[in-house]
């Protein structure tokens, strides 16, 4: 964010420059079309400016929350399946829980966190014998066996109904927190391949018309031709952080290209040379 104010901030003070010196931009009919066109480019760029630095702290907050609400809640269930797999020799159920840890889970991305409640959430209800649809209700209650079934495993592993419900309730408020951030992100990262677009084309009006028009007062106006050489020249030195330094947010869409002598040539896939029969 801050490499994007410093570049609206330097088109700012170029704009400044040139307003100041209405005289000069009057001798030159397409200086003043150039000129209009980066004050158009600069507004346009200040307006989505607004619209990226919009806080979604608190939608992100309220993510994290849910995510580890959803944590908590599953591993609860896991470390329980995980013992009644152990007591009761079930190597298959041993097999499908034994990488979930708590590590894991925390660790792991949230898609997959989702999956992992949803299959902890059937495991569960499978082997605790609850019943949460009506036609599986009714079905319970005419099973006095389940039920006992049911009640033991309650009472020897501490599993109980509320444990599983209280899976599907914060699965669903995480599905429902993560889907408004990614929202929220996706907005910023249209406006910001906007923004992309629209500093190259400013960029491109700088360098190619507006840099070669100030040119042509280098010798009748040096005094403007120095200071406006000057805010150029401070705007095409770029920060030595952003070079080092490329943090993952859709703000760095708007980062610099790699300059073409940058890139790294691909390499030939090598040859397989055939034997010679002479070295066998």
């Amino acid at each position: 964010m801050k490499n994007l104010t410093l570049k609206l901030d330097g088109n700012a003070q170029i704009i400044g420059l040139l307003s100041r010196n209405i005289e000069i931009l009057n001798k030159i009919s397409k200086f003043q079309v150039a000129v209009e066109k980066l004050n158009s480019n600069q507004k346009k760029l200040v307006d989505l400016h607004t619209l990226i630095s919009k806080d979604i702290t608190a939608i992100e907050k309220v993510k994290n929350d849910r995510r580890k609400e959803l944590e908590d809640r599953t591993m609860t269930v896991i470390r329980i399946m995980q013992v009644f797999a152990h007591d009761k020799k079930k190597k298959k159920l041993q097999r499908r829980l034994y990488h979930l840890t708590s590590e894991y889970v925390q660790n792991c991305l949230d898609m997959e966190l989702i999956k992992i409640s949803k299959k902890i959430w059937l495991i569960a209800n499978k082997f605790g014998g609850y019943a949460f649809t009506f036609l599986s209700k009714i079905k319970s209650s005419l099973n006095p066996d389940n039920l006992k079934a049911t009640n033991k495993f309650e009472k020897e592993f501490g599993l109980n109904a509320s444990m599983i419900k209280n899976i599907e309730e914060a699965n669903i408020s995480f599905i429902e927190a993560m889907l408004l951030y990614l929202g929220e992100m996706e907005e910023k990262e249209k406006v910001a391949m906007k923004m992309k677009e629209i500093n190259k084309q400013t960029k491109k009006l700088l360098a190619n018309k507006i840099d070669r028009f100030a040119l042509l007062f280098e010798s009748e106006n040096p005094v403007f031709y120095k200071e406006y050489r000057q805010l150029r020249d401070k705007q095409l030195q770029k920060p030595v952080k952003e070079l080092l330094d490329q943090e993952s947010n859709p703000i760095n869409i708007l980062d610099e290209e790699v300059p073409m002598n940058q890139v790294k040539p691909k390499l030939k896939p090598k040859t397989h040379l055939k034997p010679n029969p002479e070295n066998k």
